[in-house]
């Protein structure tokens, strides 16, 4: 049996928000000693460059493009999950966009939306 893009897209969010997730942490990991250390009286200018130097610049835009991966993955599903409940189930868009909780534009752009199509997802019908 050929791998169900539904599950497939899933696992993409999962493992896009575990990342996203373990991203977030190691920034407010690093803030945390920021805050210790202007708590211990430090100046905010050696505090500033011990983070700087220690990557903060890094694993900031890490969880940056992390979050963007992750909320790449989410539309990815959201384009196949309402070209499937249209194409596959016979709902319309406006019942697929009300399912979804958004307006009946927002679900005829994900509908349409090629470029975020799931891998595994047949192209768009001619609906």
């Amino acid at each position: 049996m050929a791998e169900d893009w539904f599950e497939t897209a899933v696992q993409r969010v999962a493992d896009a928000g575990r990342t996203a997730s373990e991203s977030v942490d190691a920034a407010v990991r690093a803030l945390e000693t920021g805050r210790q250390g202007r708590l211990a009286g430090r100046p905010l200018s050696v505090i500033v460059d011990e983070l700087i130097s220690s990557g903060g610049r890094v694993v900031r835009l890490g969880a940056a493009g992390a979050f963007r991966e992750f909320e790449r993955a989410v539309q990815s599903m959201r384009v196949g999950v309402i070209r499937a409940m249209v194409d596959e189930e016979g709902l319309s868009v406006t019942e697929a966009s009300a399912l979804l909780g958004i307006s009946r534009q927002a679900g005829t752009r994900l509908y349409h939306s090629e470029r975020d199509r799931p891998a595994g997802f047949p192209p768009e019908s001619d609906q």
